[in-house]
């Protein structure tokens, strides 16, 4: 077999990097899942996006080369959190710029858009819903961290990325449904 999917004894409920095994039901491994899950949620948004959102003008922003971005970024925090929490001291590591980038794409698509003072409910197009399916998961994802973060320090600008996170996959939801022309509906109480 040139690619060994599995090992044929079974993992015992355990998931292991090099020599250490750590429970799957541990706050590290749920942590990584969970990772794992938003990066497949961003890769289906992607495809949804290729050749259909990009942009028009200087203005624009291109949706699937955000994604892209971010996906590589959740790439390098699964490989710093797995580097720590399984006791490997080298690995890639999350940066500010990697969130001032978030940060920049997301005041790109705030001058672009009409200002909201109502939330609003998750529709419009399949890429939107997409994305907003990624964004609840990013929050969760984030939740995880924290709580995985109680235990085992996570660095501070990785902390900030996840949190940044969920507001980008909210801003380009919401551009998606803009340039589409989707009138945004909100809740009525």
């Amino acid at each position: 077999m040139k690619t060994k999917f599995f090992t044929g004894d079974g993992d015992k409920g355990e998931s292991k990097i090099g020599n250490r095994a750590v429970s799957k039901s541990s706050n590290l491994v749920e942590f990584l899942g969970g990772l794992d899950e938003l990066n497949s949620w961003l890769g289906l948004c992607r495809v949804g996006a290729d050749n259909k959102v990009s942009p028009k003008d200087e203005k624009g922003v291109d949706v699937s080369a955000a994604l892209k971005d971010i996906q590589n970024s959740v790439f390098i925090i699964q490989a710093e959190v797995a580097a720590q929490g399984f006791g490997y001291p080298k690995s890639p590591k999350i940066t500010e710029d990697k969130t001032k980038k978030l940060e920049e794409t997301i005041l790109k698509i705030d001058e672009i858009l009409p200002k909201i003072d109502k939330f609003i409910i998750v529709g419009g197009t399949e890429l939107s819903s997409r994305l907003d399916v990624a964004r609840a998961i990013s929050r969760r994802v984030e939740r995880l961290g924290k709580k995985y973060s109680e235990e085992s320090a996570l660095s501070e600008p990785l902390l900030k990325f996840l949190n940044r996170l969920s507001s980008i996959l909210f801003a380009l939801a919401r551009y998606v449904n803009y340039r589409a022309g989707i009138t945004e509906e909100n809740p009525t109480y």
